[in-house]
């Protein structure tokens, strides 16, 4: 019998890991395609990995109107995000009955000639029925009242960076 037990722990422990890097190529791929769209100035796709939350609170209409008028503002400013680059995917956990991740990654903006720097973070949250994860802007989920407002009940042992802003020329 204990023979058993370590045969269907060793099992479960492995089909367990096996699921994890299952759930990171997902978030790399999202992510990729979530700053990939950003890129673009493609809010279309942006709405594809926008938490359900989000658009339920602002409206798929309403969301993709902002996302316009802050891609207009941007090029009318000339700020442009000249690359974005997921840096890693850190760390996945199971929390409140669903897999949450962070990904880091590095944006290089340009400011009217001004090149900046930003380290910064996506927080994610996996939708298993669909096998997507839904990204939110890590830091908002922490200083940001109208985000944690719609998540009034977030809680995660995931550590979440400060974004860093690094200015060149």
């Amino acid at each position: 019998m204990k023979n058993y037990v370590i045969i269907f722990l060793l099992i479960s422990g492995s089909v367990f890991s096996q699921n994890i890097d299952t759930l990171k190529k997902y978030a790399l791929r999202d992510a990729k395609a979530t700053l990939e769209a950003s890129l673009k100035k493609d809010p279309v796709a942006l709405l594809t990995y926008t938490h359900p939350k989000i658009l339920k609170k602002f409206g798929e209409k309403q969301m993709l109107e902002t996302m316009q008028d802050i891609f207009r503002t941007m090029t009318a400013q000339k700020i442009k995000i000249v690359s974005s680059k997921v840096d890693e995917v850190t760390e996945i956990k199971k929390e409140n009955r669903e897999f949450h991740c962070l990904v880091k990654n590095t944006i290089q903006m340009d400011f009217n000639g001004r090149s900046v720097l930003i380290k910064s973070s996506l927080f994610g949250f996996y939708d298993k029925k669909i096998s997507q994860w839904y990204f939110v802007e890590s830091n908002k989920l922490s200083d940001d009242p109208e985000t944690k407002a719609l998540f009034p009940k977030f809680e995660t042992e995931i550590e979440i960076p400060l974004d860093e802003h690094i200015s060149g020329n």
